[in-house]
């Protein structure tokens, strides 16, 4: 058995639905991998000792900038579902509209330059927004009491603020500015997993793309399949309606999961490259080659 280990970006919940159904149906262990998956609220990427790490093309090229030897190899969702979530209370529809409330934030350069870019286009002061540096893991008892706002995934703040009986305002990046339809949630390989283990690469990324397949086809079955690997706060309702919101987003036009989009990703390295935030392009940023042709 080769051994593999993934950190994810987050605690398990339904954007690593596919890596849990795999695992759960023995597919990597039928094809003699025995993987690891630990998931922890975190801002900031590290292998942990992992061969494979989740979080946000931005992180990654942060990350590469700065000499770790990694490579994106797989894009959760072919589009990003990221955005501002704030209660409706606040009143806050619109970027400019952070004005005057507080934003969670992540220390990396890269949320500030991103932020600041959304707001300013939008016709607001990124200086007069009130940033609040923290990791949101509690959402609930976070809008309205720390903060007014935070940068989220929609498959899961939205619908724990939903299931909580909160009314919420919610604005997607992508559907404001195009280049931040970047490549997130994905999944960065170490070079030294590629280098040494290049074929047990191929046949996790296949057995993913397969899982993820599944989960497009069935998200309320496959994602109570996995009930129990999943946070135990969440009601089955929350699961199912956030998996059913996935699902038109896992897999591409040709019903493929996890190849990432040249277009989707240079636009995102390109703004990097103009705010300053990476210095240079880098040589294998990311790769598709390890899927099945």
């Amino acid at each position: 058995m080769e051994k593999l280990k993934v950190v994810l970006d987050w605690f398990p919940n339904t954007n690593h639905t596919g890596f849990l159904l795999a695992k759960k149906r023995g597919w990597f262990e039928e094809a003699g991998l025995d993987v690891e998956i630990c998931g922890e609220v975190h801002g900031e990427m590290d292998f942990h000792g992992g061969d494979f790490v989740c979080g946000p093309e931005i992180a990654m090229l942060e990350c590469m900038n700065r000499g770790i030897g990694m490579t994106a190899v797989a894009v959760m969702t072919q589009k990003c579902d990221s955005g501002i979530v704030s209660l409706k209370e606040a009143g806050i529809t619109r970027p400019r509209e952070l004005e005057g409330k507080r934003l969670t934030h992540w220390t990396p350069e890269w949320f500030h330059k991103s932020v600041r870019r959304l707001v300013e286009k939008d016709g607001g002061d990124y200086d007069k927004i009130h940033l609040v540096n923290m990791d949101v893991g509690d959402i609930v008892a976070t809008l309205g009491n720390i903060a007014d706002a935070t940068w989220v995934y929609e498959n899961w703040e939205n619908q724990v603020l939903i299931e909580a009986g909160k009314e919420i305002n919610y604005f997607n990046l992508g559907d404001i500015d195009p280049v931040f339809d970047f490549c997130a949630p994905a999944m960065a390989a170490s070079h030294q997993v590629l280098r040494e283990h290049p074929e047990a690469v191929k046949k996790f990324l296949g057995i993913l793309d397969k899982a993820y397949q599944a989960v497009a086809a069935d998200p309320e079955g496959t994602v109570l399949e996995v009930r129990e690997l999943l946070p135990q706060d969440a009601s089955d309702t929350l699961l199912i309606r956030s998996q059913k919101h996935l699902a038109p987003i896992l897999l591409d036009e040709n019903g493929r999961w996890g190849r990432i989009s040249e277009k989707r990703w240079n636009r995102m390295a390109e703004f990097l490259i103009d705010a300053g935030v990476i210095k240079a392009r880098m040589e294998k940023e990311y790769t598709n080659e390890f899927f099945p042709q």
